[in-house]
Formats: C-alpha cells, sequence, structure tokens
C-alpha cells in the first residue's frame, strides 16, 4: 500500500528550494562586493612621493641677501646614505657628512625654493622641518614675508621651532657638533630639553603666529649664537628676542626670561642659586603653576595679580651650615621667593621699556572685561607699561636632597 505524501511536505518542499536559491545568489553578491573592496585597497596612493625623488630638509636658515631687497635661504638636507640605521646619532653610515646645505638668493623665498630646482634633480620637501633660524638683521628688517610663506604652505608644519641667530643664519646650520650628524637636529634635541631649566622661550612658528595675530601680544623668539669655548665654536641658547609687527625691537636676557616665563605659566622646573650669609645655595623648583587674572579696583582701574605655586629642594649647599634646620629653611623659602620676584620685575621693567606685552596682559583683560578693553586697545602701546602686577609667590620645600647636612660639617648645632 502506497503511503500518500502530506500536502504539508508537498507546499514546504518548493519553499525550501526558492529560500535555497536565494541565499545562493546573495552569497554570491557579497562575496563580489567584497572582492571589489579588497581590489580599492590594493589601489596605490594618489599624492606618493618616491624617497629618491625628494630632498627632505630638515632645517632652514633665512639672511639678508647680499643684494638689495633680497633675501638668502639656506636650507639643510638629510643624506640618508651617512645618517647609518635608524639613528642620526654619530656611528655608522660611510663617515661621509650626513647632510648638504643649499643655499640661494632672490627676493621672494617662494621664488628661492622653487629655483632651488634649478640647481639639484630632488624637490625640497618641508614636512620634515625641524627648526626656522631668521638672521637678526634680517628680523629687524621684516620677518612677515619668511613666516607668511611657512605658515601658509600646506607641506610645512606649524610645530617647528622658530629662532634668532645674532649673526648669520646659516653659520648656525654649518656648525658641526660631536654627538649629532645633522646641525639642525642638534638645535631642535635642545629646544626639545629647555623645559628642565626654565631659561628659554620655546617658541613654535604656530605661537608666533598666534602672538602677531592677536594685536596685543608681543611675539617673542630664542636667540641662538655662536660662543667660542676652549678654542672651538659652540652654539648656545642665549635670551630672547622681542617683536613688534614682526619686527624685532629688543630682547630679555635669561633672567628676564625666566621672569617672563613665570608670568605666562612656562616655567616648569629650574634652578634658582640664593646667596646666604654663610655662602651660596643652589635650589630646584618643580610643578611651578602660575596664574594670571586681571583685577579690577574700586577706582576702575585693572590691575594684574599673578599667583605662583611651586615646589622646591635644596640641589646644592656650598655652606657650612645645617640647611635642614627650621629656621634655615624658612630663611631659604623667603630667599626663593624674593628671586622668583626679582626675575619677574626685572622683565616686566624691561618690557615697559620696550612698550612690549610679552605677558599677555592684553588678551587676559580682552577675556575678563572686553567693555574695558575696547577702550585700551587702540592705544595699548602707551596702556601697558602703566599696568601694575601684584606679585604673590607660595614656595614649599619638599626636601634637602641626599643629605641633611653639609659636607663640610660647621655652623650652628
Amino acid at each position: 500500500m502506497k503511503r500518500k505524501k502530506s500536502p504539508i511536505c508537498m507546499k514546504v518542499l518548493p519553499l525550501t528550494a526558492f529560500s535555497f536559491k536565494y541565499w545562493k545568489g546573495a552569497r554570491r553578491i557579497t562575496m563580489f562586493l567584497l572582492f571589489m573592496l579588497m581590489i580599492l585597497c590594493l589601489t596605490a596612493c594618489w599624492s606618493q612621493r618616491e624617497l629618491y625623488k625628494l630632498a627632505i630638509v630638515v632645517g632652514t636658515a633665512l639672511d639678508v641677501g647680499d643684494q638689495p631687497d633680497t633675501v638668502k635661504l639656506t636650507a639643510q638636507v638629510v643624506k640618508a646614505s651617512e645618517m647609518g640605521v635608524g639613528s642620526s646619532f654619530r656611528g655608522g653610515g660611510s663617515g661621509g657628512k650626513a647632510y648638504v646645505n643649499i643655499s640661494r638668493t632672490d627676493k621672494s623665498v617662494l621664488s628661492l625654493i622653487r629655483e632651488i630646482t634649478h640647481m639639484q634633480n630632488r624637490r625640497m620637501y618641508f614636512s620634515h622641518n625641524k627648526v626656522i633660524i631668521f638672521s637678526s638683521d634680517l628680523a629687524k628688517l621684516d620677518m612677515a614675508e619668511g613666516l607668511d610663506v611657512f605658515a601658509r604652505d600646506y607641506e610645512a608644519r606649524l610645530n617647528v621651532y622658530i629662532l634668532i641667530s645674532r649673526d648669520e643664519a646659516s653659520e648656525i646650520l654649518e656648525q658641526e657638533v660631536e654627538l649629532e650628524k645633522v646641525p639642525a637636529l642638534n638645535i631642535f634635541g635642545m629646544m626639545e630639553n629647555q623645559n628642565l631649566n626654565s631659561e628659554t622661550a620655546i617658541v613654535t612658528l604656530r605661537d608666533f603666529m598666534i602672538a602677531t595675530l592677536s594685536g596685543s601680544t608681543a611675539p617673542v623668539a630664542p636667540i641662538i649664537e655662536l660662543q667660542e669655548s676652549e678654542g672651538k665654536s659652540e652654539v648656545t641658547l642665549e635670551g630672547t628676542a622681542v617683536f613688534k609687527q614682526e619686527k624685532m625691537i629688543g630682547k630679555l636676557d635669561e633672567a628676564q626670561t625666566r621672569g617672563m616665563l613665570w608670568v605666562t605659566n612656562k616655567a616648569r622646573s629650574g634652578e634658582l642659586i640664593v646667596d646666604t650669609q654663610w655662602g651660596q645655595v643652589t635650589l630646584e623648583f618643580f610643578h611651578a603653576k602660575s596664574r594670571l587674572k586681571p583685577v579690577k579696583t574700586e577706582d576702575g582701574t585693572i590691575r594684574m595679580k599673578l599667583t605662583i605655586n611651586e615646589d622646591g629642594i635644596i640641589e646644592s649647599n656650598e655652606t657650612t651650615e645645617d640647611m635642614s634646620r627650621i629656621e634655615n629653611v624658612k630663611m631659604l623659602k623667603e630667599l626663593m621667593k624674593l628671586a622668583i620676584q626679582s626675575d619677574i620685575e626685572d622683565a616686566l621693567e624691561q618690557a615697559r621699556t620696550l612698550r612690549a606685552d610679552v605677558f599677555g596682559f592684553g588678551e587676559a583683560i580682552r577675556r575678563d572685561y572686553p567693555e574695558e578693553w575696547e577702550t585700551m586697545k587702540e592705544d595699548w602701546d602707551h596702556v601697558f607699561p602703566k599696568i601694575e602686577l601684584d606679585i604673590q609667590v607660595d614656595v614649599e620645600l619638599r626636601s634637602t636632597g641626599g643629605l641633611t647636612r653639609p659636607v663640610v660639617p660647621g655652623g650652628a648645632q
């Protein structure tokens, strides 16, 4: 006896066959789309640049040209074949120079960059540029064009360091050093380490442009120079150049620079040498924080209030006195406060003389008192020197270092 097929089974089988066909087609479409995506990922970069066609610039120097209304550009280009494996540190390579300086003189910076292609078979590539050095002679004339070109060009980076040389900027890039193969990378490393002493203004192209465009804050840049030491020249950072309207108008020494950094909350760590009745004591400060705030008095005038908090330790005791004694710790704290106040007052006096607001007083007033700022901003060069600054310094000596008593005992017991 034959078994009859259930009507339910007869209906399910066609549906199952249709679903299988649908799933198989969807799978093929999915695989096709996946393969297409993989093909797109395997395409070459549309903006690729072969390394052997580029001259990678790591340092740039700008000087006044030898002809009227001209500028001299010096680009320091890395020679990859002489760099060794994975480092700019001396060692490796074939022993030749790991860089070449290419110079050209013309009436504009942009035309200089373009004309270098007439001398070299590689295109100048500025994305790895670390430092831009302006000679003081050019800085006193006008830095606007050089700044504009590097700030506007999409290849240049805004985090490149800006420096001012006392003499020819190109000479700085020609000064070889013992620990680095490329002079520009040595200068870059020096700038990276300046937070350790708080005696040098660390200024990038972005920082300089922001100060310039603010209209009230005077831009600054560190000064670099060649100094003779033991019969040879060495690159040294010394002081700060002050600008107004893209022209250098004066400078701050190291102590005044540190005072400026205290006010602008950029002094992080460093050392202060204080004189006691027994001799000198070196104090190291760290974890420094500053807060600058404008305050409106009862008579309507605006003063600036600066609050500084920092920790310190005794780094060196050149006396015979035990500086761990409570009375001596209090004395050192007061001397440290006086040293910080002295640096700030010296910087303020120099800024008033130059009529240059290197501290950002104007920007602080604009943020907190916009209406009052509207009446000041047109005559800010004359208003700024009259702004008073109240200074409050809080110091904590956290340690006497690895020793409590001096190496040479003596003094009060």
